[in-house]
């Protein structure tokens, strides 16, 4: 396999307080299997390697906003994040409480 970094990053998903702190909403579904496999400290290698080899790096943050809540319809998962606000944001045009938050 040829990686070459004209055509290839690294994308990391919802790399966020909610699922990856033990202060986070989601800790008591997740935390295990984040610490088991050491997805904080994994993230922090990928990081410093694409760094240290001119890779870029792209982050997709998930967020739900106040207007979020008014879904007519919602998957379960969906649901159970609405429910315990997880990634939840005040607005998408403020950092309003954003910082140290669990959508931080």
């Amino acid at each position: 396999m040829n990686i070459n970094k004209n055509d290839t990053a690294i994308v990391v998903i919802d790399p966020q307080n909610d699922v990856l702190s033990e202060t986070g909403v989601s800790w008591d579904l997740v935390g295990e299997s984040v610490k088991d496999n050491k997805t904080v400290e994994n993230i922090e290698r990928v990081f410093k390697a694409a760094k240290q080899n001119g890779f870029e790096v792209f982050i997709s943050p998930h967020y739900y906003y106040p207007t979020d809540y008014g879904w007519k319809i919602a998957g379960t998962l969906e649901q159970m994040m609405l429910e315990v606000k997880e990634f939840d944001r005040r607005g998408p045009l403020t950092l309003d409480g954003f910082l140290g938050s669990g959508a931080d």
